[in-house]
């Protein structure tokens, strides 16, 4: 026992020291692909935000704003241990860094890439919070949890976390310790409003106190703020030819780890110094011109970004108004976005048939009422089938069955292999990408089609994360790859390398796992139209006579 206690007093001691040769592992992408399943309107809200933002970058508004934008900050302190309740001189040294970094005045500055640019955005710490009262910014939330994962808990009060102050308000900070070998994640503009923020480790946040190199020099949060403001990685994500939709960073084809100075991918020297790189902190020092343009394009893109501009959060004496379309009950609203200057609690709107939620008349999600019958005029629905665990990683694994008729939505249970207690999540796709899993171990998971009083629930089936051929239900993954061009895409694509010997079924799908379009085997090697598919990411799933699969990812942006 006093050998156990030792070893954990020493853990305990030398934690900040764990991150050292940990390789920068941001989870905003994966975030991202939870976020389009969870909430169907993120694709469609991403593409219009996308095309006001270029159309800002076109008409050159960017350079026509030159005043300084001013982001009220809170910071949920979310803690189990002394160490992870990190003291206000840590959090106010985050601030002072954000400021240095998106205002170009970091003492690392340099001359190198002559597109460096300051940003005129600026971040100051909360000084009234949502009720009208004095706060320091800093909201301090004990927690039972060991750690968090991309999965959003952090943000939720009824998962050990902290619930978000009024989005269209505050800029949400979460600090916490999390799990998996993460260093942060974001949301990107266009997803729910609840949620939005950006979350933190607690030794990669801030430049004294509690941190450990090489991420000890706040450089984590400028990486995951610059997502929240709409910057891809550097590298976009893909190959040479992939963008991140700014003209002055040079294309690069993967991340940089370290301080790879000088390294040369796609023709040109990769820019290792941007903040959207995954650098070591003091190798990082700049955001360019064009990331600058992007960033302020946000605020006249984007609702609930377009907010902040008007947010007295760090002016004293009064709370925020109520904006009636986050989310989430701020201001003098009695309700979730209703009650107070916002409409009655008594009269909601009517319901969409169409987003997920039940709203409205709606007697179920996007059923009943004004809209389609429930049980689609019969009784109940089977069970779903065709159950089959695809792209499976160490970390993650995304789960896939067969629509089921009349079910209007689905409920997904996974938890460690023998437990049965079971970490729910529903969609109304036929997906769903599950993250934070342990390598090696093995898990089981079971889908239930919602349809009223008379859901039923398919077997259970079992993988093992890390491996891509692991157990019943789970799918083989096919040793042929092909790939599919141009991407992004307009009018139409190719798909190359793919034989059509063996294929018995190619489809398109959705983010959310619906089926868009199925194709026609013998026209895989022709071109494919795209041009009914609305801006967004989609997959193109290959299935073969031996009951192998091949996925590849696109986006469609017009």
């Amino acid at each position: 026992m006093k050998n156990f206690r030792l070893i954990t007093l020493l853990f305990l001691a030398f934690a900040p020291l764990l991150v050292m040769g940990q390789q920068r592992n941001c989870g905003t992408m994966e975030h991202l692909e939870m976020m389009q399943q969870e909430y169907p309107k993120m694709a469609t809200n991403m593409a219009e935000i996308e095309s006001r933002t270029q159309q800002f970058i076109k008409n050159g508004e960017h350079l026509e704003k030159n005043a300084t934008i001013t982001i009220p900050v809170v910071v949920h302190v979310v803690y189990k241990t002394n160490a992870q309740n990190i003291s206000d001189a840590q959090v106010q040294s985050q601030i002072d860094v954000l400021n240095e970094d998106f205002r170009r005045m970091n003492a690392d500055a340099n001359n190198q890439w002559s597109q460096a640019a300051d940003t005129n955005i600026e971040f100051c710490l909360a000084s009234v919070d949502p009720n009208g009262n004095p706060t320091d910014g800093i909201n301090r939330v004990s927690t039972t949890k060991k750690s968090f994962r991309s999965n959003d808990d952090v943000k939720k009060s009824s998962r050990g976390g902290a619930d978000p102050w009024d989005t269209g308000s505050y800029l949400n900070m979460w600090v916490c310790n999390l799990g998996n070998s993460l260093l942060g994640y974001a949301q990107f503009p266009g997803g729910n409003p609840s949620t939005d923020g950006v979350v933190m480790l607690y030794t990669a946040f801030g430049r004294v106190g509690n941190v450990g190199a090489p991420y000890d020099l706040g450089r984590t949060t400028t990486h995951e703020v610059g997502h929240w403001l709409n910057l891809r990685h550097i590298w976009g994500d893909g190959g040479c030819s992939v963008d991140d939709f700014v003209s002055d960073t040079p294309a690069s084809d993967g991340a940089n780890y370290g301080c790879a100075t000088g390294h040369v991918s796609c023709g040109t020297t990769d820019m290792v110094e941007n903040y959207m790189d995954y650098s070591n902190d003091a190798c990082m020092n700049l955001f360019t011109a064009g990331q600058s343009a992007r960033m302020n394009a946000i605020f006249s893109s984007d609702p609930l970004r377009a907010s902040l501009l008007s947010s007295t959060a760090c002016g004293g004496g009064n709370p925020p108004g109520p904006s009636c379309t986050d989310g989430v009950q701020n201001g003098n609203e009695t309700g979730v976005d209703c009650g107070g200057d916002c409409d009655p609690c008594d009269n909601p709107p009517g319901p969409t048939c169409d987003d997920g939620v039940q709203n409205g008349n709606e007697t179920g999600v996007d059923c009943g009422g004004d809209c389609a019958p429930c049980d689609n005029g019969g009784g109940g629905c089977d069970a779903p089938s065709g159950l089959v665990a695809t792209n499976i990683k160490p970390k993650r694994a995304k789960l896939n069955w067969t629509a089921v008729s009349g079910a209007t939505s689905y409920l997904v249970q996974i938890d460690e292999a023998g437990q049965s207690n079971w970490n729910d999540f529903t969609t109304t796709g036929t997906s769903r990408t599950v993250s934070g899993l342990s390598n090696g171990q093995s898990y089981d998971w079971r889908v239930t089609a919602i349809c009223g009083a008379d859901s039923n629930t398919s077997q259970v089936c079992n993988f093992t994360a890390g491996s891509s051929n692991s157990g019943d239900c789970a799918a083989r993954l096919s040793d042929e790859i092909f790939t599919v061009s141009p991407n992004p895409a307009k009018a139409d694509i190719m798909l190359t390398g793919l034989s059509t010997e063996e294929v018995i079924q190619v489809q398109i799908m959705n983010y959310a796992g619906q089926t868009v379009r199925l194709l026609n085997v013998n026209d895989v090697n022709n071109p494919i139209s795209v041009q009914d598919l609305d801006n967004g990411m989609y997959l193109i799933k290959v299935m073969y006579a031996d009951e192998s699969i091949s996925v590849s990812k696109f986006v469609v942006m017009k």
